[in-house]
């Protein structure tokens, strides 16, 4: 077969194949498409106005997680095995400088963290409030009225 024939053979089967793949999405495939991509919610952030925001209003509060639950999900992995100098749980002798700094330092070294990077802000919990991060180190330092 000649290069000439090559060409049109294969002009001619481009043809076909644009008019058979072209025609074949039915006409309400677009806006299927365009429905199920469409955005579901909208970010509305504490202190912000979300007036209008069904989901804003259909949200329901979560429970506080107590301090065992705070520390067994994010804070267990370093302060069990004591990595980076981690003080342990209950370690008395551990945990008094930190102590003595005063409970809004601690909880404020565990909300940013150390520029070292031995200890992640907030301890890894990002969505944990000021609440549950100070239940979180009574829990560790051994206080009693720890949840």
């Amino acid at each position: 077969m000649s290069n000439a024939k090559h060409k049109l053979c294969f002009s001619v089967a481009a043809f076909v194949a644009v008019l058979a793949f072209g025609q074949t999405m039915d006409p309400g495939t677009v806006a299927d498409i365009a429905e199920r991509t469409a955005p579901f919610g909208k970010l509305c952030l504490e202190g912000q106005d979300c007036a209008g925001d069904p989901s804003a209003e259909a949200a329901t509060p979560v429970a506080a997680l107590s301090g065992s639950d705070v520390y067994g999900t994010f804070c267990r992995t370093c302060h069990d095995a004591g990595l980076n100098d981690a003080p342990k749980v209950g370690d008395a002798e551990a945990w008094a400088p930190r102590l003595a700094k005063g409970n809004e330092v601690l909880l404020q070294n565990t909300k940013d963290g150390f520029a070292d990077g031995l200890m992640p802000a907030m301890g890894l919990c990002m969505a944990c409030s000021d609440a549950e991060l100070q239940a979180a180190i009574d829990f560790m330092t051994g206080d009693a009225d720890a949840g």
